[in-house]
């Protein structure tokens, strides 16, 4: 099909997904990115969030992903991000505690900026992974 475009969606375990894709929306230091077959060379920051990707078979699949960057060309894109779970591999209620705590921490450390970033992240991965699971439930 001329219209799609080899995607790589890469992380430090597994390569989450490799194959054609129609269409791509990522998360991005600037809101969201929409990617299509002949987009223009780019290369990206990948933020915590959910990631949405249309497959040959018109199908849209979602992910959550954790920050990273991406190589975008007009024949292919190369996601490396550090973490990028399918819907049905998150465990929801594991999720909203991680983001309780994460939330609790934020409101307790206001002097350690390291600490204070470590559960920032924390924070936008638990969100992303109930934001993703929501997408889920939806489309059922």
């Amino acid at each position: 099909m001329a219209n799609t475009f080899y995607m790589e969606i890469v992380t430090p375990e597994r390569t989450f997904f490799a194959g054609k894709a129609l269409s791509l929306v990522l998360p991005a230091l600037d809101g969201q990115r929409g990617v299509m077959a002949g987009h223009e060379p780019m290369v990206t920051a990948v933020e915590s969030g959910v990631l949405k990707y249309r497959t040959e078979d018109g199908q849209w699949h979602f992910a959550a992903v954790s920050r990273g960057f991406a190589e975008v060309m007009p024949e292919y894109v190369i996601l490396l991000v550090s973490t990028a779970e399918h819907p049905s591999e998150i465990d929801e209620q594991r999720a909203r505690k991680a983001m309780e705590r994460a939330e609790q921490r934020l409101h307790t450390l206001s002097t350690n900026r390291e600490e204070y970033g470590f559960a920032q992240q924390a924070f936008e991965r638990a969100r992303a992974r109930l934001q993703a699971k929501a997408e889920q439930k939806d489309r059922k």
